[in-house]
């Protein structure tokens, strides 16, 4: 069993929101200890836009494995060798970016599914084993049904896609980009637009057909009641950098509006 991917889709199970965000700057351990102490229930590595080395990913997935905390890996793009490093390494699941077509989505869960579902290659002395011995039929079963592979709705093609995506044996849920999918709607940074709400419904409509767990990127906090309603499960907020920076800014304007300086010191 993976431990990691496991508890998470107990989790979302038993209807439990989980809260994760995306790292693309750090990859100090330090960094998931405190986002586990915050609370975070999962963490995104981006090697779509971060810089991090298999070496470094493989790092931030045994910092997850030592406190249960899942680490899920965006890799850059559809091809089997990102897939299989971050899997073998141990990862609880691949986000999949840039989907715009079917038979993308079909070679993804080959790579990432072992058979009958996919054709995953085995090699069980990895991290995903904690290189230990496993009995391989029950293993590769129990892979299958815990890791998780997402694929990220955020172009047109994925969107109009997402029923059939969904209903593929191998996925196991969608997660809306909204930046990249409201550039592709035309409607650039308006989360407010009508037709990235329904390009949301729409998504999460298919996921509740075929029994798919619905993810969504979000960065304002005002918006969770309706993508709640809506049946997301999954939430993803901001990135590592991102939250560094708002927490700087408070700590600024905090400091900003309760000391009082005395004019007549600030003279010479």
């Amino acid at each position: 069993m993976h431990p990691t991917a496991r508890k998470l889709r107990e989790k979302i199970e038993r209807r439990c929101p989980v809260l994760g965000t995306f790292l693309v700057e750090f990859s100090t351990p330090a960094v998931l200890h405190c986002l586990f102490d915050a609370g975070f229930d999962f963490v995104l590595v981006d090697t779509e836009h971060g810089q991090f080395s298999p070496r470094e990913v493989e790092l931030v997935v045994d910092v997850g494995w030592s406190l249960e905390m899942p680490v899920i890996v965006r890799v850059p793009d559809t091809n089997r060798g990102p897939i299989t490093r971050a899997l073998d390494a141990g990862a609880a699941g691949v986000l999949i970016p840039a989907i715009s077509t079917l038979e993308q989505v079909q070679a993804v869960v080959r790579a990432s599914k072992y058979t009958p579902v996919g054709r995953r290659g085995v090699h069980l002395f990895r991290g995903h084993t904690r290189h230990q011995a496993v009995r391989p039929p029950q293993f590769l079963e129990e892979a299958n049904r815990d890791v998780l592979t997402l694929i990220q709705i955020e172009l047109r093609e994925a969107l109009t896609l997402c029923d059939e995506i969904a209903a593929l044996e191998g996925v196991d849920g969608l997660y809306v980009g909204p930046g990249d999918l409201g550039v592709d709607l035309g409607v650039p940074g308006q989360w407010g637009a009508p037709a990235l709400w329904d390009a949301i419904a729409q998504t999460a409509a298919s996921c509740r057909a075929h029994g798919k767990i619905m993810g969504c990127h979000y960065d304002f906090p005002e918006h969770l009641p309706k993508l709640g309603m809506l049946g997301v499960q999954m939430f993803g907020h901001y990135c590592d950098i991102g939250l560094f920076k708002k927490a700087a800014v408070a700590v600024r304007e905090t400091f900003d509006a309760n000391i009082t300086i005395d004019p007549g010191r600030t003279k010479g």
